[in-house]
């Protein structure tokens, strides 16, 4: 059973993502908005993660995840292509009580990211229930066409 939920005033949140690549710098860009205070561990980074770490928009830790790496953290997300990390992240997060979001295995965790379409007016977010998650994608896309209308109709 999914439960919809909007998180608002992430300012200073502190946020651990591990992993550095394509789905994790995916998951860093999606937060960069929300002014979260964002920490990234991983051996290996992308050129964006690296970018933004030089910009000083996230932190980031080139080495591998340790235990004890997650103490503090409020939202967590394992993004790494390793399951025995991603495992042990998932672990730590239920330890600590933190929220985590698994991308190999979402069950692991207890939140799931919605597909997201973002205007100056309005968000919109769909969430399907496994095995059915790819069909999100293409639900947001059609409703926020819908919504456009809408508002075109509304302001003419």
């Amino acid at each position: 059973m999914l439960y919809p939920i909007t998180l608002t005033n992430l300012n200073d949140m502190y946020t651990v993502v591990i992993g550095g690549g394509p789905v994790a710098t995916r998951k860093v860009r999606n937060l960069l908005p929300t002014d979260a205070r964002i920490r990234v561990i991983s051996p290996e980074a992308s050129d964006d993660l690296r970018a933004w770490a030089e910009a000083d928009k996230i932190e980031l830790l080139l080495r591998g995840y340790v235990a004890g790496d997650l103490a503090g953290a409020r939202l967590v997300y394992a993004a790494t292509d390793d399951r025995a990390i991603n495992a042990a992240v998932a672990n730590e997060s239920h330890k600590i009580g933190a929220l985590v979001n698994v991308a190999d295995r979402p069950e692991e965790g207890n939140f799931h990211m919605p597909a997201v379409y973002r205007d100056d007016e309005f968000v919109v977010a769909v969430n399907c229930v496994e095995p059915a998650a790819k069909k999100a994608v293409g639900l947001r896309d059609r409703i926020a066409e819908m919504v456009k209308e809408w508002y075109v109709i509304r302001d003419s």
